[in-house]
């Protein structure tokens, strides 16, 4: 067996660019690899700020030889009545190249015809990488890429050397004008001159020793040790390990020195989170609190180079004291401004052409949560008002323009500052919640009401004016919003109409533009229940079951129904009362028929009269519990129907030939069904 090394070296890579890339080289290899019928075992691959390397073990050392079948014209056209190829068999033969002993009759769908092998001798696996490494290496995918200098390969950075070792020989590739060797170079700083390599253990070897940890994983697990050390060295400090802050410098470096450093304790005046984001956003540092959790003035900053003196660290501080006081600067002219003033400064601001003002979407969305605090909670109107007001105002401050992260945080801070309740202050802050998958909830009513306001006047405007996600196009964020909204209506047990809502936030809307407003709240509606649809399929509910229930139009019924039908989804009393309500939705579909009075006069057995008497009851019953939101008794209720409803099928001929009868007992199974559809439409249930 064989392997293959291949090294690509430049300039420093950006640190998100190393993982994706390595993972993609590592795909396009197994992909060609398999593709052409070259057997392999294990692919490693990985990078650093200076490369990306990919090795792979256990080649074949030749790809393997096949044969095609190759069809041709039909037998009556290819051999004559003597079996003989015609004209047109031997042209056939001739133009793909095809020895005639191995030339035959085969039987098809569409009848006999004349076929050929063809065989090929698989090439050399050395010969294969040869000819392939450069267009696979030119294939990475990098989020920007670019040509540098007069050549013509486009990189995410200059490349400056490629190794392409193949069983310890040199492979004879040029990438734009670099020749592959057997050479690698270590550390930037660290080490001297390149090195030769024979295979990957003499490669890793040489890297380490050339002070280039080459693993990602090791260079995570020397940095978090490295933390951990000056914790212990410093017992009055707790360093906050963020492990997205950890990915990052782990591919800013080749090999990690931490630094610990520390800023003037004055900029603990700052808001925590000014601190923890120029620290980890702007500067790559982690930051430490102490024993209690409070913000001390420590950081440790991560260094690509051993540390002679106290010059790296000096240096750390120097750059953090500019951004800190630059922040000081921002944040103490920017409480000089109330934010109700900065608020009226969003009429110069364009949200969107079309759309309007900023001013102008945070008019329609005050509305809405005025609109839904009455609906919920008309006790908190007033402060539900005041932070719809104020939670866009510190889009307008120095300090959100110099860190845009902050906006929401900032905006609490200011309030705080200018004597706003603390509800209110946490109401601007927790409008923007949940920003990402997995991100807190609002906790107060005043800042679920405003998110949710914020975010469906957002869904509403873009779909009104065409703005609909499509693929992975998606500039608006609306499906983030959408399951948003979703999500603190669950968490909260928030009962609304959800199409109210969506006609409300219409409404409001259609005072500044004109749409269809029909066919764009269809539109919406349909688009959340799809995200619903997906939220519940991730927590175990089916979508034939979500189907059933989807006519619900309040987010917490709809839920519970849903969780109430997939519980007793799988029982065979479910099975046969789903696969009867299909048979009487079916019977019904093809009478055309409507009618729900009967006669109980007509009746011409017991069973018709206990099919009546069950449907009474139960549909008092069901009614009463679908009320209450008692969904899982309600399915108990409806389950119950399986031996009358057997009963009835079994001993009952409904398409009776008397024309009365007949209609009747139509009346009397619509009446059945509609019984049924008071919980659910079990004609949506797939295993019935």
């Amino acid at each position: 067996m064989s392997y293959y090394l291949l090294e690509i070296g430049t300039e420093e890579l950006p640190a998100s660019f190393i993982n994706p890339a390595a993972e993609s080289l590592k795909e396009s290899f197994s992909n060609l690899l398999t593709n052409k019928g070259i057997g392999f075992g294990d692919i490693q691959t990985g990078g650093t700020p200076r490369r990306l390397y990919l090795y792979i073990d256990n080649l074949n050392e030749k790809q393997d030889d096949k044969e095609e079948e190759i069809m041709g014209p039909p037998a009556n056209i290819a051999f004559d009545e003597n079996g003989g190829l015609t004209k047109a068999g031997k042209g056939f033969a001739k133009s793909k190249s095809l020895d005639e002993k191995y030339l035959k009759r085969v039987k098809t769908d569409k009848g006999e015809y004349l076929a050929g092998k063809r065989f090929f001798k698989g090439v050399r696996t050395d010969e294969f990488l040869q000819e392939n490494v450069a267009s696979l290496i030119k294939s990475i995918p990098f989020q920007k890429s670019m040509r540098w200098s007069d050549k013509n390969l486009k990189f995410a950075r200059p490349v400056h050397w490629v190794i392409s070792v193949y069983n310890g020989n040199i492979l004879d590739i040029e990438l734009d004008g670099i020749k592959c060797s057997d050479i690698t170079y270590g550390h930037r700083f660290m080490s001297e001159g390149g090195v030769r390599v024979k295979d990957f253990d003499s490669y890793c070897k040489k890297l380490l020793e050339n002070n280039v940890v080459y693993d990602f994983d090791s260079r995570k697990k020397l940095i978090k040790d490295q933390l951990k050390r000056i914790q212990e060295e410093n017992n009055d400090l707790i360093v906050q390990i963020d492990e997205e802050l950890l990915d990052s410098v782990a591919n800013l470096v080749e090999k990690p020195f931490a630094v610990l450093g520390s800023f003037s304790e004055d900029f603990l005046e700052l808001p925590d989170e000014v601190l923890i984001t120029s620290m980890k956003n702007h500067q790559k540092y982690f930051y430490a609190t102490d024993k209690n959790g409070k913000m001390s003035n420590y950081f440790i900053g991560v260094s690509n180079t051993k540390p002679k003196d106290d010059t790296i660290r000096y240096g750390y501080e120097k750059v953090l004291k500019a951004r800190l006081s630059d922040a000081v600067f921002f944040f103490e002219n920017d409480k000089k401004i109330l934010l109700e003033n900065r608020v009226e400064q969003l009429r110069d601001v364009v949200y969107q052409e079309k759309l309007g003002t900023s001013y102008e979407k945070m008019e329609r969305f005050y509305k809405i949560a005025s609109y839904l605090s009455g609906q919920l909670a008309s006790d908190r109107i007033e402060n539900t008002q005041r932070v719809a007001y104020l939670c866009k105002g510190d889009l307008m401050t120095e300090m959100i323009y110099e860190f845009p992260e902050l906006q929401g945080i900032m905006g609490r801070e200011y309030a705080r500052v200018q004597g706003e309740n603390d509800v209110i202050c946490k109401g601007i802050y927790e409008h923007y919640l949940p920003r990402f998958a997995g991100d807190d909830l609002p906790e107060t009513k005043e800042g679920c009401f405003v998110s949710i306001a914020d975010k469906i006047d957002t869904i509403c405007g873009c779909f009104a004016i065409g703005l609909v996600p499509t693929g992975n196009n998606d500039p608006y964020a609306l499906r983030r919003n959408a399951i948003g909204i979703l999500n603190i209506i669950r968490n909260k047990n928030f009962r609304l109409s959800l199409k109210r809502l969506i006609d409300y936030s219409l409404e409001v809307l259609s005072e500044k533009i004109s749409f269809d407003s029909k066919e764009v709240s269809e539109q919406i509606y349909d688009f959340i229940l799809l995200r619903l649809k997906n939220i519940l399929h991730e927590e175990g509910i089916p979508g034939d079951v979500f189907d059933a229930v989807k006519g619900y139009d309040d987010i917490v019924c709809l839920q519970s129904a849903a969780e109430a039908i997939a519980r007793v989804k799988d029982g065979e009393d479910f099975e046969v009362i789903a696969t009867s309500y299909k048979r009487i939705s079916n019977i019904l579909k093809k009478a055309g028929w409507q009618r729900k009075d009967y006669d109980i006069s007509l009746f011409q057995s017991d069973f018709e009269s206990k099919l009546d008497a069950a449907i009474k009851e139960k549909e008092g019953r069901i009614n009463v519990l679908i009320n209450n939101e008692e969904y899982k008794s309600a399915m108990d209720e409806l389950l119950g129907l399986r031996l009358v409803v057997d009963d009835f099928f079994d001993n009952v001929m409904v398409m009776d030939k008397d024309e009365k009868i007949k209609n009747n007992r139509l009346s009397l199974l619509n009446s059945l069904k509609s019984v049924f559809d008071i919980a659910a439409d079990l004609s949506k249930v797939k295993n019935a």
